[in-house]
């Protein structure tokens, strides 16, 4: 496939009734999400030029069509990818929804890639992880059992295993005194009584600093 800069391609100006939309469009497009496009193309206009097959199926914009629908308009930009195959245009129709979309209407988006598949399109140029196309693509008697988890009881252990050193790694990292005190600032006259003390409790416990204090406090059963 020829790149095609489409910033160079002509636009015509259709009616809006001319276009049409995909019987295949995998995206979904609530009321809502219309209602703000609406809104954002009154203000701002149609930002990324609605792009047609030769027939006016919609391959990229069928959100902004309904919405310029909504809006009243009676004609609207359009670019005509007529360099493109059928095949070529269901794969840039899924593109552009896997670029801006997380909301698809499962099943179609299925059986488009599944058309794609026997088509022999390259389905690694869609946007899709490889399990992903592979969950999307596989009937279910072809699936890889290995990009699911086997044994949940595994999975539990691993996360537990995970969870405890991700918590000793947290343990270790450097934290304020006050965080740990409950309190900031001291007097001067207390800062003097804080180091006495710790003076004291360093020479009893033979450490330094934090460990003393921690390992004098844990001498003392405030710990247990």
């Amino acid at each position: 496939m020829t790149t095609i800069d489409v910033t160079k391609l002509p636009t015509e100006r259709w009616e809006i009734d001319q276009l049409k939309a995909s019987p295949t469009n995998s995206k979904k497009h609530p009321p809502e999400h219309i209602e703000k496009l609406s809104r954002s193309i009154a203000t701002h206009g149609i930002a990324n030029t609605i792009q047609v097959e030769a027939d006016g199926t919609i391959i990229a914009g069928h959100g902004r069509w309904l919405a310029a629908k909504h809006l009243v308009w009676t004609h609207v930009a359009v670019i005509v990818r007529r360099d493109l195959t059928p095949e070529q245009a269901m794969a840039l129709r899924i593109a552009d929804n896997q670029t801006v979309s997380l909301d698809y209407d499962t099943e179609l988006l299925k059986a488009e890639l599944m058309l794609l598949k026997e088509a022999d399109y390259d389905l690694t140029s869609l946007g899709f992880g490889d399990e992903e196309l592979i969950k999307l693509t596989a009937d279910f008697g072809e699936i890889d059992d290995g990009i699911f988890v086997e044994d949940i009881g595994d999975a539990v252990e691993t996360q537990k295993a995970e969870n405890v050193e991700k918590e000793k790694q947290i343990d270790l990292t450097a934290a304020p005194v006050g965080d740990a005190l409950g309190f900031k600032r001291v007097t001067v006259a207390q800062s003097r009584s804080v180091r006495t003390f710790m003076t004291a409790i360093e020479a009893e416990t033979g450490l330094k600093g934090a460990d003393a204090f921690i390992k004098f406090i844990g001498d003392s059963g405030y710990l247990s």
